[in-house]
């Protein structure tokens, strides 16, 4: 796990030196900067094309919507350009930068991209509410992200549309910094990521914000290769500092990632410090070691540090490393364990892969939560599970691990001599376990369990037997 800097604005990362430049850019309030000078749509070909930033500011001055026509490049936007409110900036050519361009979108801004209209090294800055990017393809390691949605003005976004975008070739493509304002309502659906060095979709410190639907991406290829630390994730939220209590202001929440198809690269969807919030119908391969090897980061398809009351359903991994569900960790303090989840629906075949790779490893606990681990089918994987929350429910489970790599399934509920064991539940425990075969390659059962000492057990159907109860 990520180690984090005590601060009241702590992510896995902390924000980026980029991004708070951007955030640093005036919004314009004026009535004159306001004016729609025109309905009609303007082509930016009728423009001075010797000062292209010159021609697109005189352009949205006269029309609703400016086009860039196909077959034409508009090369050197390397400056900041505000996109009036309400007014449409429709991509079929392309627009170039060194990468110190950037268009700020307002209330109501849309970039359309059609019939291959593309952006390079030019940034995406998101300020206003009811604001649309679509169509576009985006590229270019210039600016630290392609789409920034942000700022440090304390104000509230709605609705805001990214679909069937394209970004390849770049470092992060969608950043959220989200701890100076809200958020209400915003929809990342139907889009492309591959061969990033950064993460494809970041929800950086989003505390405030709420009904986030994260949905139907591809991603692949993506590798950290410059060194830098905690780049290289498909889709990653993150809450603010570490707290077992759980509460609300310090949580990202209140969001859905689903849909999401992922290769090649070394942690596939991420969360820290995360409440109230489903993953769902995740197809993941070859999520292994080989990617972002420097960026200190688990390898695991779904990884989730600190978090309370979600679900996970319908996961699909081949050849990958699982899940890893596990402490919130500042400096090597532990300062809070996952409670009140469910996984549900989860498969996992690593008969294929070179690696030992992480199957499912769980640590979970707190005096009143619960855990449900339902329908689980793994091959050459260890389901694995440390500390104790008051209630855990197992059903329908089936692992098969190599006897060389260990027990197929670890139950490790005695941490009386840990410092972690100090989120163990002591009072009304429950141990319900029914349909549990786990066995090594040889069909053999092979189960590994230290202690028993729930206050309730029901088992019913296992392929081994519980040690004898201690209390």
């Amino acid at each position: 796990m990520t180690a984090k800097k005590a601060s009241t604005a702590l992510s896995r990362r902390s924000f980026l030196a980029a991004s708070s430049a951007l955030a640093a850019l005036p919004l314009l309030h004026s009535p004159a900067a306001r004016a729609l000078a025109g309905n009609d749509s303007v082509n930016i070909s009728d423009y001075d094309h010797n000062d292209w930033p010159a021609a697109l500011n005189k352009a949205f001055n006269e029309g609703q919507t400016v086009e860039i026509p196909a077959g034409l490049v508009c090369e050197n936007i390397n400056t900041g350009i505000f996109i009036p409110p309400g007014k449409t900036l429709l991509i079929r050519g392309a627009l170039k930068s060194s990468g110190r361009g950037r268009f700020v979108l307002q209330d109501g801004s849309r970039v359309i991209g059609e019939k291959g209209g593309s952006l390079y090294n030019i940034t995406l800055d998101v300020r206003g509410s009811n604001c649309v990017i679509q169509g576009v393809s985006m590229s270019g390691y210039g600016p630290i992200m392609q789409i920034f949605i942000g700022g440090k003005d304390n104000n509230l976004l709605r609705n805001l549309l990214i679909d069937n975008i394209t970004v390849s070739k770049a470092n992060y493509g969608i950043l959220r910094q989200g701890f100076h304002n809200q958020l209400d309502g915003a929809r990342i659906t139907n889009s492309h990521f591959s061969d990033l060095q950064g993460d494809a979709i970041e929800w950086n410190v989003a505390i405030n914000d709420r009904n986030i639907l994260i949905s139907d991406h591809v991603i692949k290829n993506i590798d950290c290769t410059n060194g830098m630390i905690n780049w290289g994730i498909g889709v990653g939220l993150a809450g603010s500092t570490y707290d077992n209590n759980y509460p609300e202001d310090q949580a990202v929440k209140n969001f859905v990632v689903a849909n999401i198809t992922g290769s090649n690269c070394r942690q596939l969807v991420h969360v820290e410090n995360g409440k109230h919030f489903i993953i769902r119908n995740v197809k993941a391969e070859n999520i292994t070691p080989d990617f972002s090897k420097k960026a200190g980061l688990d390898n695991a398809t779904v990884a989730i540090y600190g978090c309370d009351n979600f679900v996970i359903e319908n996961v699909s991994m081949v050849n990958s490393a699982g899940m890893l569900i596990g402490y919130g960790v500042i400096k090597g303090n532990y300062l809070s364990i996952p409670q009140n989840f469910k996984l549900n629906d989860i498969q996992q075949d690593n008969s294929g892969s070179k690696y030992k790779l992480r199957g499912i490893q769980i640590s979970s606990g707190n005096a009143t939560s619960f855990v449900a681990i339902t329908n689980l089918k793994m091959q050459r994987a260890t389901l694995e599970l440390h500390n104790k929350p008051q209630h855990l429910f197992l059903r329908n489970i089936n692992v098969m691990q190599n006897a060389a790599n260990g027990p197929a399934l670890k139950l490790n509920f005695d941490m009386r001599k840990d410092v972690r064991g100090r989120f163990m539940a002591k009072e009304d425990t429950l141990l319900s376990l029914a349909n549990i075969h786990a066995v090594n390659e040889n069909g053999q059962s092979s189960v590994d369990i230290d202690r028993v000492d729930q206050h309730v057990v029901n088992v019913d159907n296992l392929n081994f037997r519980l040690p004898t109860k201690r209390l």
